[in-house]
């Protein structure tokens, strides 16, 4: 047994319901995980009496090749336990191969140290008040919260009131709703972001994108994990939150927050698989599901029907779910008492909710499905009105928004945009799994039509295994493009690989779907792919950015060409 990683956990996680000390250990080919995990617990059992404060229960997630080890620890003194954790890790691995144990009174003169320096009695005692009396209570390192948003409070760790000086009647919770999945995230909460500002309220957004309020963003970035949840939850001016939650953050840190309103995993696909134990889309699904279980008694559970990976967690829902599907009326009588739907027929989407059918709007009114075309940001419609429909937004603020949604180049950053430039349609798009791409590729021949050529530029961040490259590749060569451009992305992304071999991997899947050689091509960077695709294209082709992340650059070279934005 060997330590590979030792992070806090400081939120509901994969393994349990609260803050933790993790390590993550490998086995050897050799060894008994079952054998190797006693040995831990042992150890813990050893050190747990001799520290001065409580740890337990412990809770184990075994993997192929691994497994992550929790002691569950109070929020302050997540960094002593995790000194006791990686100790027991070191003692176990010791005693199994013979080797000396790691001295157990330096490893707890340093813990006790550690723990005068993070111990707060004053917030522990707050943070128990506060769920005593169903007050929300958010903290890191710097700050203590009480309330959400508008009904918020916030102070520096070192300035916590006392439970008799805390202003209880002046805070609360405020409606929060929890989107992650592994394609059209962003684009979901882009939308229920607008339909609560049609609805009049103050709606702040934690996304890829940055922090957003009211539609601008005040700090950029990649806002997607619990720090986010919290920033959003703490701005004094929100009154709904919009929180985008990535499965890194998840699998790091666990969920910023433990409890919400409203929360959908919009699919499960194949991306990023063998990271922190996930190896397969079952798991994946167990741990983007994450976000179903801090759905409050009142809240929902908006379950895509479409996806087979989340069926199965539509059938542990037995209370509080809102279906969604492209396919039609769900079946929905008797999975649930407290149940609805919003889905696809015909043309038009549609709500079933309270016993009443409700039209939504026609396809064909709606920008962002591309007359129909683009059946993956339909379904994205779909989740965005369930999370609206959760939180008892009216009909008209969902049918506005998608009425109006997708008309400007701003409306939707890197993802779907459509322009001309002398008669050839660009088609931007953040497509960077084989999920995502076959999705947009599907709506790209759709446009070109059946006589219309098209092609594709693509590139991928080197943290991909091989054969995550040659999937996406594939994907891409099937559908049988008439030229493809494999650019590189900014060096940021390359991640300790050659951009030379990411191409290499890329060109091999393309080849190996059937692409002859002839219509590969390769590229430097986004604008070079751009400008190289739109000469070779002729007036009525299509070309397809995929991996779209170098905006102002493209955005100015489009520009430059005469294209409108």
């Amino acid at each position: 047994m060997k330590l590979r990683d030792a992070r806090r956990l400081t939120g509901p996680n994969l393994q349990g319901d609260g803050p933790g000390a993790l390590t993550e250990v490998v086995f050897n080919a050799q060894e008994s995980a079952p054998d190797a995990i006693m040995a831990w617990r042992w150890a813990m059992a050893e050190i747990e009496p001799l520290l001065p404060f409580p740890v337990g229960p412990l809770w184990v997630r075994l993997y192929p090749g691994g497994a992550a080890l929790v002691c569950a620890a109070p929020i302050d003194a997540l960094y002593s336990a995790l000194l006791a954790n990686e100790w027991a890790v070191a003692a176990a691995q010791a005693r199994r191969n013979d080797l000396t144990c790691p001295c157990l009174h330096e490893a707890l003169s340093e813990i006790r140290r550690t723990y005068a320096e993070e111990a707060s009695p004053e917030m522990r005692a707050l943070a128990a008040e506060a769920a005593r009396r169903g007050v929300p209570f958010l903290w890191d390192d710097d700050f203590v919260s009480l309330g959400h948003g508008h009904r918020s409070r916030t102070w520096p760790r070192g300035a916590i009131p006392t439970i008799a000086a805390a202003p209880w009647s002046a805070v609360s919770a405020i409606p929060v709703l929890l989107i992650t999945g592994t394609n059209g995230k962003t684009t979901t909460a882009r939308l229920v972001t607008r339909m609560v500002g049609e609805a009049g309220h103050t709606v702040g957004n934690s996304s890829t994108d940055g922090l957003n309020l009211n539609g601008r963003i005040i700090d950029a970035g990649d806002w997607t994990g619990p720090g986010a949840a919290r920033a959003i939850l703490r701005n004094p001016k929100v009154e709904v939150a919009v929180l985008e939650t990535a499965r890194g953050g998840i699998l790091r840190r666990g969920l910023g927050v433990e409890s919400c309103d409203g929360a959908v995993v919009t699919n499960i696909a194949a991306d990023h698989l063998g990271e922190y134990g996930i190896f397969d889309l079952d798991g994946m699904a167990r741990a983007k599901g994450l976000v179903y279980t801090v759905v409050a008694e009142s809240g929902y559970r908006v379950i895509n029907v479409d996806d087979p990976h989340l069926c199965g967690l539509a059938d542990e829902a037995l209370d509080g779910v809102i279906y969604t599907s492209l396919l039609g009326p769900p079946n929905v009588g008797s999975r649930a008492r407290r149940c609805g739907a919003v889905y696809l027929e015909g043309r038009a989407l549609r709500r079933l909710w309270r016993g009443q059918v409700e039209d939504i709007i026609d396809v064909e009114d709606m920008p962002l499905a591309q007359g129909g075309a683009a059946r993956h940001d339909i379904s994205n419609a779909l989740a965005a009105c369930a999370l609206a429909t959760a939180i008892e937004l009216p009909l008209e603020a969902m049918t506005a928004t998608l009425a109006d949604f997708g008309r400007r180049w701003s409306d939707n950053p890197g993802r779907g945009r459509m322009t001309s430039v002398s008669g050839v349609q660009v088609l931007l798009d953040f497509g960077h799994n084989p999920h995502g791409a076959e999705a947009v590729l599907s709506m790209a021949q759709t446009l070109s039509g059946a006589t219309g050529r098209f092609g594709v530029c693509v590139a991928q961040a080197g943290d991909r295994t091989d054969d995550d490259l040659r999937a996406l590749a594939t994907v891409i060569g099937a559908a049988a493009p008439d030229a493809v451009y494999l650019r590189d992305l900014p060096e940021a992304y390359h991640r300790g690989r050659d951009p030379e071999d990411i191409a290499s991997h890329l060109r091999a899947g393309l080849m190996t779907a059937g692409l002859p050689a002839t219509r590969i091509h390769r590229a430097t960077d986004e604008v070079d792919a751009l400008r190289r695709g739109l000469q070779w294209a002729l007036p009525g082709d299509l070309l397809v950015h995929l991996v779209h992340l170098e905006r102002d650059a493209v955005e100015g070279c489009l520009r430059g060409l005469g294209a409108t934005l």
